[in-house]
C-alpha cells in the first residue's frame, strides 16, 4: 500500500520527486515487498547509461535513507529500502554500503527494464502537475475520477487505486514504443492530438467522416480506418500523418520545422498563413517578410498552407540527400575521427591498412569527398552514409 506524503505548497515539486522515490525504493518492507527476480549480470550494470532522473532520484533516496548523512546507506539504514534484499548486486565495491552512484545504478536498472526514458519521466511529471490537485505526488482516487486517465487500469499496474509518476512513465514508455513500431514519431502523434482536439466536435475521441473532412486531412481516411468503424481514432490518425510525412520524404525534424514555420505567423490559428499574416515579422528583421513566405506559396494564391511548407521542405531534404539518422551518425563519427578538432576528417585520421572496428577506412575519403578538397565535412559524411544503406 502506497503512503501519501503531505508537502507545503511551495515544496510540491520537490515533494513529487521525493514521494516517487520513497514510494518505490525507500519504504518499510511491510509496505512494499519486492517481487522475486533474477539479479542482473554485473556486466549489464556497467553498460547502463545513467540519465538525469536516475541521479536526481538517487539524491532523494540518499536524503531519506542516509540518516547520519555520511554519504552512505549502511546496514542499519538499508532496512528502509524496499530493495534491500537486492543490495549486494548493486554494492559494486562490496563494502557493505551503498553510495549515491550505486543507488543511481539500481534506479537506472529498474528504469531500463521498463523501457522508461528521460522523456517519459518528464512527460509523466507534466501530467502529475496537471492532475495532482492535492500536490502529494500521485493521483488519488478522487483525482482519477475527474477524468484522467480515461482508462485508469492501463496505468494502475498494482490495482491499488492510486497512480504514481512511475506508473505513468511506464505506460507512456509502452505507448511510445508501440507508436514507434507503427512508424509513428512524436511529431505525428502531436499532430494527431492537436487535430483530434480541434475537430472532434462530439467529444468521442474519434473523427467521423464529417469531422475528418473539416480537418482537411492529407490522405483518404478510408485507407487508415483499420477497425472499419468509419472513424479515425488517435492511433489511426497518427499513422495517417506518419504515412503522409514519410511519403513526402520528410524527416522527424522536417515535420517539426514545417509546423513551426506555420505557427510563427498563423496568428488566428486557422492552420494557414494569409497575406495579412505574411506581413508579420516572422523571417525578416525589416518587417517585409511576405517575400520570404512567397517561396512556400506553390500555387501563388496568396496563402501558405502546411502542405505547401511540407512540400517545400521535402524538396530541400531530397537535395540534402540524408536523413536525421544519417546526420546524427555522421556527427558521432566526426567526433570520433576528428582528432585535431578541425570539424573535418582528414586522410590521416582515417584507418589505414587493415579494417579497424568503429573506424572509417581510408577508402571513405575517395568515396565521400564530393568537392575533392581532401577532407570530409559533416554533410559529405552524412550523404555517404545515406548511400551505403
Amino acid at each position: 500500500m502506497k503512503h501519501s506524503i503531505g508537502w507545503p505548497p511551495g515544496l510540491w515539486v520537490l515533494g513529487i520527486a521525493m514521494h516517487c522515490v520513497f514510494a518505490l525504493h525507500c519504504v518499510p518492507a511491510a509496505a512494499q515487498a519486492p517481487e522475486p527476480k533474477s539479479p542482473p549480470d554485473p556486466s549489464d550494470l556497467l553498460s547502463l547509461v545513467l540519465i538525469q532522473s536516475d541521479l536526481s532520484d538517487a539524491t532523494q533516496t540518499m536524503t531519506i535513507c542516509d540518516a547520519d548523512e555520511d554519504g552512505f546507506i549502511d546496514a542499519a539504514e538499508r532496512k528502509r529500502l524496499a530493495w534491500r534484499d537486492e543490495h549486494a548486486t548493486f554494492d559494486l565495491n562490496h563494502d557493505g554500503k551503498l553510495t549515491h552512484l550505486e543507488v543511481a545504478i539500481y534506479l537506472a536498472n529498474q528504469r531500463d527494464s521498463l523501457g522508461i526514458t528521460q522523456f517519459d519521466r518528464n512527460n509523466s511529471q507534466v501530467f502529475i502537475k496537471r492532475h495532482d490537485t492535492n500536490r502529494n505526488g500521485q493521483l488519488d482516487a478522487d483525482e482519477i475520477a475527474d477524468g484522467w486517465p480515461p482508462d485508469p487500469s492501463q496505468f494502475d499496474k498494482d490495482a491499488d487505486g492510486i497512480i504514481t509518476a512511475i506508473e505513468i512513465a511506464e505506460q507512456f514508455a509502452y505507448k511510445r514504443v508501440l507508436r514507434r513500431e507503427l512508424g509513428i514519431e512524436a511529431v505525428d502523434n502531436m499532430s494527431a492530438i492537436k487535430v483530434m482536439k480541434k475537430f472532434d466536435k462530439d467529444g468521442d475521441q474519434n473523427l467521423d467522416a464529417k469531422e475528418s473532412a473539416a480537418a482537411g486531412l492529407p490522405l483518404d481516411i478510408r485507407g487508415h480506418d483499420d477497425n472499419g468503424d468509419g472513424k479515425l481514432n488517435n492511433i489511426e490518425l497518427a499513422i495517417l500523418f506518419s504515412k503522409h510525412r514519410r511519403e513526402l520524404g520528410l524527416s522527424k525534424s522536417d515535420g517539426v520545422k514545417a509546423k513551426r514555420i506555420i505557427a510563427m505567423a498563423d496568428f488566428n490559428q486557422d492552420g494557414k498563413i494569409s497575406q495579412d499574416e505574411m506581413r508579420g515579422d516572422a523571417f525578416s528583421a525589416d518587417g517585409d517578410a511576405s517575400s520570404q513566405y512567397t517561396r512556400f506559396d506553390a500555387n501563388s494564391d496568396g496563402t501558405v498552407t502546411l502542405g505547401e511548407v511540407q512540400t517545400y521542405i521535402a524538396s530541400e531534404r531530397k537535395q540534402l540527400g540524408f536523413s536525421d539518422e544519417h546526420i546524427a551518425n555522421a556527427r558521432r563519427l566526426l567526433l570520433r575521427h576528428d582528432t585535431d578538432r578541425s570539424t573535418f576528417i582528414e586522410p590521416a585520421e582515417l584507418s589505414s591498412g587493415a579494417s579497424v572496428p568503429g573506424k572509417l577506412p581510408a577508402s571513405t575519403m575517395k568515396a565521400a569527398d564530393e568537392n575533392k578538397d581532401g577532407r570530409l565535412s559533416l554533410q559529405e559524411l552524412a550523404k555517404h552514409l545515406a548511400k551505403q544503406q
